[in-house]
């Protein structure tokens, strides 16, 4: 019988990598991406925060508070205490430009799956789902973004 330490962990990536593989993805078409890039710009935002989150297979993700200012980073703050968010923790904090680009480099690599979920008032992406190689694992990028002001 295996030890209850050992069991939780392998059960818990078996059932995540079976809801995973039943998931069915639309893929965003180039035309939907570029005309929400178009009405983001048109927007004319440059100061905003929104909080992020980024789903991987790593420990110690938590949502981020990202403020904007002059489309440059003003400050990153752990959504869950309000402690400032270094860059080293997380990874560079981005803007919403920023995963613009990101997602243009997966259309132009080109990925194998890229899943939007586009603001209907700014364009911007709500969820952001690429697989860069489908029978690869681990390597996909999935962000999540929410409570958008400007």
């Amino acid at each position: 019988m295996l030890h209850p330490n050992k069991f939780w962990p392998a059960f818990a990536v078996t059932l995540l990598l079976a809801l995973l593989a039943g998931t069915a993805h639309a893929d965003t078409s180039r035309q939907e991406f570029n005309a929400a890039l178009q009405q983001w710009k048109a927007a004319g935002i440059h100061d905003y925060s929104f909080t992020f989150y980024q789903s991987c297979f790593c420990l110690g993700r938590q949502p981020i508070r990202i403020t904007v200012r002059g489309d440059k980073v003003q400050s990153a703050h752990n959504v869950r205490g309000g402690a400032a968010v270094k860059a080293d923790q997380v990874g560079k904090p981005l803007t919403l430009s920023e995963i613009f680009q990101q997602i243009e480099q997966g259309y132009a690599k080109p990925a194998d799956h890229i899943t939007l979920t586009l603001n209907k008032d700014y364009g911007y992406p709500e969820r952001v789902y690429i697989d860069y190689y489908e029978k690869m694992a681990d390597e996909e990028l999935h962000y999540e973004i929410s409570d958008f002001a400007h």
